[in-house]
């Protein structure tokens, strides 16, 4: 279909292989289109496909997004985009993105916008991009945002069915749930929040006091995963090297200045680390040479003397990577230039944060392990505030022994119910 220009939509319940299957398809486009968009909404996605996050393909800082989202004059918007990010898109004849579930409706139709106008193919959707989304609208979905990012799914948007119509690739086999068939029952009754008595008891029985070591902690609120991080590393017990921002607000008043690089950079103002830290790469820089991209995951190993030209020297971390393709990959870890745009009728207002393109990794978010296969977890789920949280959350692993619990409610198991209608509606190419 792909060959034949024809847009292609990926979907399936959890494990069911949809990354597998981008994969599999990206060495056949590679030779069709070397130059094609490799993508994903999140970071860690992203490095798992072996690609870079849509935001950094298109050029898109934050404040651009909230641009491009609000339909402000689209030649504006365009002038504003880094010159790498306009070739890449008037040269792509292909554009992939994984977990499309996350990308808001509003922000899907200003990027149609955008490549209409840059490939100049007025009448066109995506200005004549083949696309290939891949994601499950009955997992995670947008978060809402500021001003035109409402929250609404992409299959909302205007340019959606210009692109699919009703039609989808459904994948529904749970490779990743194969061996255990009470789990991946179990598994389907929650993605439509139709649990049974019975497997409501089977769940509450996975509550623990105590979890494995190894075990990564998921949690519903960056807060939560902050404290946990803390915590692992005092108790590695080795001395710690800070690191502290050099931030640059321009031309904005140092309030201004805070709140931007705080709400819309990775980058952290102080970042603490040591021998043994386990971190998450939280920039792209590492992409083109290294084939590491944000939310990569690696341990410090150590720490190295860097003298930069003016004649300061510092300490900056070592980091041994794994790789997607299970390889290792050791780095010596630089500052980089963490930077947000202001767009306003006025002016183009910029902050800049210079920092260690690092954050500490041995919990996250379940916003961050969607699309992971993970081996142990401990699933912290008092404060889920969204649909089909708890469902991302416990598919993450092969098997129910491998999910530890500290409390359980079954009243947070729920679906979206436009979602739900949506892929019940959908004409099923194949399966």
């Amino acid at each position: 279909m792909l060959e034949r220009g024809e847009s292609v939509f990926v979907t399936g319940i959890a494990g069911s292989g949809k990354t597998t299957i981008l994969k599999k398809v990206l060495p056949f486009l590679e030779v069709l289109d070397p130059r094609m968009g490799v993508c994903a909404t999140t970071g860690v996605a992203a490095s798992l496909l072996g690609g870079v996050t849509l935001h950094s393909w298109l050029g898109l800082v934050p404040e651009v997004v909230l641009a491009v989202a609000s339909e402000l004059d689209v030649e504006d918007v365009v002038a504003r985009l880094p010159l790498p990010a306009r070739l890449r898109i008037c040269s792509a004849r292909f554009l992939i993105v994984d977990e499309i579930s996350m990308l808001d409706a509003a922000l899907l139709d200003g990027v149609d916008r955008l490549c209409r106008s840059l490939r100049r193919a007025p009448s066109t959707p995506l200005g004549g991009i083949v696309v290939l989304f891949c994601g499950d609208f009955l997992q995670l979905a947008p978060v809402q945002g500021q001003g035109a990012l409402s929250g609404q799914f992409p299959f909302q948007a205007d340019v959606w069915p210009m692109l699919f119509g009703p039609r989808a690739v459904v994948l529904t086999t749970a490779g990743r749930h194969g061996a255990d068939a009470e789990f991946r029952s179990l598994l389907l009754h929650m993605r439509r929040a139709e649990l049974t008595p019975s497997e409501e008891e089977l769940l509450r029985s996975r509550v623990v006091a105590t979890a494995p070591d190894d075990a990564v902690y998921l949690y519903s609120t960056t807060e939560a995963a902050e404290v946990r991080n803390n915590k692992c590393l005092v108790s590695l017990d080795q001395p710690l090297v800070t690191f502290v921002a050099e931030d640059d607000y321009k031309q904005l008043s140092d309030r201004h200045g805070k709140q931007l690089l705080a709400d819309y950079t990775k980058a952290e103002y102080e970042m603490k680390l040591c021998v043994g830290a386990v971190v998450l790469l939280a920039c792209n820089a590492y992409f083109h040479a290294h084939g590491l991209s944000a939310g990569a995951r690696g341990v410090v190993i150590g720490f190295y003397t860097f003298a930069e030209k003016r004649g300061k020297s510092e300490r900056l971390p070592i980091v041994d990577f794994l790789l997607p393709t299970a390889a290792r990959r050791r780095l010596f870890i630089k500052r980089e230039m963490f930077c947000v745009t202001s767009l306003s009728a006025r002016d183009k207002e910029a902050a800049t944060r210079r920092q260690v393109p690092l954050v500490l990794g041995w919990a996250m978010t379940i916003h961050k392990a969607q699309g992971m296969t993970l081996d142990t977890v401990v699933l912290s789920l008092g404060r889920v505030f969204t649909f089909a949280v708890v469902y991302v959350a416990f598919s993450r692993v092969r098997r129910l022994q491998d999910v530890f619990l500290l409390s359980f409610d079954a009243s947070r198991v729920s679906v979206c119910r436009r979602a739900l209608e949506f892929h019940d509606r959908l004409h099923r190419i194949t399966s």
